[in-house]
C-alpha cells in the first residue's frame, strides 16, 4: 500500500483492504469502466453546466468522487485509450498515429485482471478502438459495433448482456459510448432537448464535411461564417448526445442494481478527450492541446468504500486510473506505470509518495500524440501550462488559474516558469524515447565547434525534429540562431558554436531505424582524431561517419563512464524503454470509417 500522511486517507485505504480482503464482502469486486468519447466536463451539470445535461451522471458524482481538472495524455481516441490501459505515454505504447497499433511488451489493465481471474469484456464504438490497433489486448470478449450500428441505448443492452453471461465471474467491463463524437445526431427527443429558438440553416443533425465540404484537414476557415447562434446551435446538438447518453449510463448503473451488483462494482467514468468549438479557431479534436481538448471528466464510485460527494480539486491524469484500479483490487500490475494511485488524494493526503523511474511527478500532466497537424507537446503543472511544436520550435505559455481559457499566451513574459516546464519537458522527451546525444569540451579554453547531422535513407525520407543544447546543471537552451538557415528537414547545420566547458546538444531523428551521419568539425578542422564514441570511447578514426540506432553491436549505444581529454567530440544514444515497430496497414473497411469521420483524407 502506498503510505499517507492523514487520518483521512489512512481511513479510506484501511477501508478498501478490508473489501479486498474479504473482510465485509463475499466476493471480490467487479469494474466497469465507463468511456464517454468526446465528453467535455464543463457540459456536464455536476461540473457546472448550465444545461441539465447529465442526471445520471450528476447522481454518479454525488455518491462517489469527481475529480475537477483531470487532463488527458492525447487529444484523441486510440492513443488516450492506450493510455488509460497501460498508464504509459502514447510515445510508449507506439500508439501515437492512425497508422500504428499499441507494443505487445507490457501488461494491460485488461491482461492483469484477466491473469487473476476476471472475465474481461468491452463493448466498443469506435473505428480507431478495433483490434488491429491493438486496444483488445486482456480482454476476452471484444464486441466492435455491428454493421447496422449502435446507438448509446445499445451499448447499455449489450454490456448489460455480457455481464450476465459472465455470471459466478468477478468481472471487468470497458462501455465505450461514442454517441457526443462527431457527427451530432441525437434520436428524438434529444435532437431538441435543449433547443432554444433557433433561426439558422443547421438542422437536428451536424457533420463538419456536409455542412462544409471544402474544409479539409485543418482548414477551419470557413467555419468563421457561423453565427454565435449557430455554434450555439451545434452545442445544444451536443448536448443532446450527452443527454442521451446519460440515459443509457443511467439504465447500465439500474441495470447493476437489480442483478444486486451496485455495492460490489467499482465504477469508473472518464472520456478519452473533449472537443473545441471554435475557442481557438478550430473544431473536433486531435490537433490542439488547448483545454477544451484534453481536459475530462472523472468519477469513481464504490458504496461503502469510497467516500460519498467528494471533489477533488488536484490536477491528476488519465494514466492514474490503472494504478488506482490495481490497488482497490490489491493486485500487483507486474509492468512499469506512469501514473499514480489516488487513493491516498481521495482520502485527503497529499497524493502518494514519490515514485523512481517514471518521466513526470504526480503534478506534472505530460499530453502528446496528434492525429493530425504538427506534432505538439503539453506539460501543465498548475499554475503554468507549456504547448510546444515540435516541428516550427514554437512554445506558448499559459496561467490557467488566471486564464483558464487559455487566451493569453505569455511565452514572451514569463521567462522563469516557461524556463522550468521547458527543462521538464525536454528533459522527458529525450528519456522517452530514443536520443543522439553530443557532448562538446573546450577543456577550459574557447574552441569552436560545428556540427552536420544528416538524418536518411534515401532522398526525402528521415528527419531530425527536435535539438537542444543542456549545460552540466541540466538546464535546456536554444540553439537555433546558430542553425544554418534554409535546411531540410533530414539536415541539421551548427556553425561556430563557441564553447569552453562541457556542453551537449540532444537531437532526435527519426524513424528511429534511419541513419545518422555525422560530420563534425574543431575549429574548423575535422574532428575525426576528437571524436569517441559511447560507453568505451571508440575513435573511427574518420570523417563523416555514419550511425545506426537497430544495428546489433552500435559502438555509440549507451552513455559513456569517462571523458577523453578535451576538446573533444562525445557521441551516444540512449534508447527508450520501450521499442519496436508499430506501423500497421489499415484494412479497407476501417479507412472507410476513418475517412467517414475525418481522420483520414
Amino acid at each position: 500500500m502506498i503510505r499517507t500522511k492523514t487520518a483521512a486517507a489512512l481511513t479510506v485505504l484501511a477501508a478498501i483492504v478490508a473489501v479486498v480482503s474479504c473482510g465485509g464482502r463475499d466476493e471480490p469486486l467487479n469494474v466497469i469502466i465507463v468511456g464517454v468519447d468526446t465528453l467535455r466536463p464543463d457540459h456536464l451539470r455536476c461540473y457546472g453546466y448550465h444545461r441539465d445535461t447529465s442526471p445520471a451522471i450528476d447522481r454518479l458524482a454525488a455518491e462517489g468522487v469527481l475529480f475537477e481538472n483531470v487532463i488527458s495524455q492525447s487529444p484523441w481516441t486510440s492513443p488516450s485509450f492506450a493510455s488509460i490501459f497501460t498508464s504509459l505515454y502514447p510515445t510508449q505504447t507506439g500508439l501515437v498515429s492512425v497508422g500504428t497499433a499499441m507494443r505487445t511488451t507490457f501488461p494491460t489493465l485488461g491482461s492483469a485482471l484477466k491473469e487473476n481471474g476476471y472475465a474481461t469484456g468491452a463493448i466498443i464504438n469506435a473505428a480507431v478502438l478495433k483490434p488491429e490497433f491493438g486496444t483488445d489486448r486482456g480482454f476476452d470478449y471484444y464486441y466492435t459495433t455491428p454493421r447496422e450500428g449502435r446507438l448509446a441505448d445499445g451499448t447499455t443492452r449489450d454490456a448489460l448482456a455480457w455481464i450476465d453471461s459472465a455470471a459466478g465471474q468477478p468481472f471487468f467491463l470497458f462501455a465505450h459510448y461514442y454517441d457526443p463524437h462527431e457527427p451530432y445526431a441525437p434520436p428524438p427527443p434529444y435532437d431538441d432537448f435543449f433547443e432554444e429558438d433557433y433561426p439558422g440553416h443547421i438542422g437536428s443533425t451536424f457533420v463538419l464535411h456536409d455542412h462544409f465540404p471544402d474544409v479539409r484537414g485543418m482548414n477551419f476557415g470557413p467555419l468563421g461564417a457561423l453565427s454565435d447562434a449557430d455554434w450555439n446551435h451545434i452545442r445544444t446538438l451536443y448536448d443532446g448526445e450527452i443527454r442521451f447518453t446519460d440515459e443509457a449510463i443511467g439504465a447500465l448503473l439500474e441495470g447493476l442494481r437489480e442483478r444486486g451488483l451496485a455495492e460490489n462494482t467499482l465504477v469508473v467514468l472518464l472520456s478519452d478527450h473533449g472537443e473545441e468549438f471554435f475557442e481557438h479557431g478550430g473544431f473536433g479534436h486531435g490537433h490542439e492541446l488547448y483545454a477544451e481538448v484534453i481536459r475530462v471528466p472523472l468519477i469513481l464510485f464504490l458504496p461503502d468504500v469510497l467516500p460519498r460527494n467528494v471533489r477533488v480539486r488536484r490536477q491528476v491524469r488519465l494514466i492514474d486510473v490503472m494504478p488506482t484500479v490495481l490497488e482497490v483490487l490489491g493486485i500487483e500490475s507486474g509492468g512499469h506505470m506512469e501514473g499514480e494511485s489516488l487513493l491516498a488524494l481521495i482520502g485527503g493526503g497529499p497524493g502518494s509518495a514519490p515514485a523512481g523511474g517514471r518521466m513526470f511527478d504526480s503534478q506534472t500532466a505530460f499530453t502528446e500524440g496528434m492525429l493530425r497537424g504538427p506534432d505538439k507537446k503539453s506539460v501543465t503543472r498548475n499554475p503554468w501550462k507549456v504547448i510546444y511544436n515540435v516541428e516550427t520550435m514554437e512554445e506558448m505559455l499559459f496561467n490557467i488559474d488566471r486564464d483558464p481559457a487559455e487566451r493569453q499566451n505569455l511565452a514572451d513574459l514569463e521567462a522563469a516558469p516557461r524556463s522550468a516546464l521547458e527543462d521538464i519537458l525536454f528533459g522527458a522527451m529525450f528519456d522517452m524515447s530514443d536520443t543522439w546525444y553530443i557532448e562538446m569540451n573546450g577543456g577550459g579554453e574557447p574552441h569552436s565547434f560545428d556540427i552536420g547531422l544528416t538524418s536518411e535513407r534515401e532522398p526525402g525520407a528521415g528527419r531530425i525534429y527536435l535539438y537542444k543544447a543542456i549545460d552540466t546543471e541540466g538546464r535546456v537552451h536554444d540553439i537555433e540562431s546558430l542553425v544554418t538557415p534554409g535546411r531540410e528537414v533530414q539536415n541539421l547545420h551548427v556553425e561556430n558554436l563557441k564553447v569552453t566547458d562541457r556542453l551537449t546538444l540532444a537531437v532526435k531523428a527519426g524513424p528511429d531505424n534511419m541513419p545518422v551521419e555525422f560530420d563534425l568539425k574543431i575549429d574548423g578542422a575535422p574532428a575525426a582524431g576528437e571524436t569517441y564514441l559511447g560507453p568505451s570511447l571508440a575513435n573511427l578514426g574518420h570523417m563523416p561517419f555514419t550511425q545506426r540506432a537497430n544495428k546489433p553491436k552500435l559502438k555509440s549505444r549507451g552513455a559513456p563512464e569517462g571523458r577523453p581529454s578535451p576538446p573533444y567530440f562525445l557521441i551516444w544514444l540512449t534508447e527508450g524503454r520501450y521499442r519496436g515497430e508499430t506501423a500497421i496497414e489499415i484494412n479497407d473497411e476501417t479507412r472507410k470509417e476513418l475517412r467517414a469521420i475525418g481522420y483520414i483524407q
